[in-house]
């Protein structure tokens, strides 16, 4: 959440009044659009999710062909690959579902862990831009891939 909010904790008001309003506006499980759980296979213990919505899912034109990944994953988490495999496991199914041709994502362009996790999804970067979002818009990186991913 550092590149989110500034590592702000979100208030348990928020989370209901704004978050869940905004998940269920774009949860699609059988286009595998929604968050993905994502737990340890050993302790059941959860570590973060992975989102996937249509990209620009917040405007006048929500992009139905090309998906939105990013992930939020508790700061234990970090540096062990644990973002990467999920994010390119989730990316594999949705694609393979046949819905969307175009993956992509974006952060903000300090944030290197997530736009390295992009790369390692075989994301390309595509351009710097000022993203709207009814949250607040942001000068952000964006980065695509075209299946199949690997």
């Amino acid at each position: 959440m550092k590149f989110i909010n500034g590592g702000t904790p979100s208030t348990k008001t928020f989370i209901y009044d704004v978050y869940l309003p905004r998940l269920a506006l774009f949860s699609k499980p059988k286009y595998g659009w929604g968050l993905w759980k994502v737990c340890c296979s050993d302790s059941s213990e959860f570590l973060g999710w992975v989102l996937i919505r249509p990209m620009d899912f917040f405007s006048d034109s929500p992009q139905q062909d090309n998906l939105e990944i990013g992930w939020r994953f508790k700061q234990s988490c970090w540096g062990k690959g644990i973002a990467t495999e999920a994010a390119l496991s989730v990316a594999k199914y949705v694609l393979e579902l046949g819905y969307a041709k175009t993956l992509s994502a974006i952060a903000l362009p300090d944030n290197h862990q997530s736009i390295r996790v992009m790369e390692k999804l075989g994301m390309t970067f595509v351009k710097t831009y000022l993203h709207n979002d009814p949250l607040g818009d942001a000068e952000v990186v964006l980065y695509e891939a075209h299946k199949p991913i690997y």
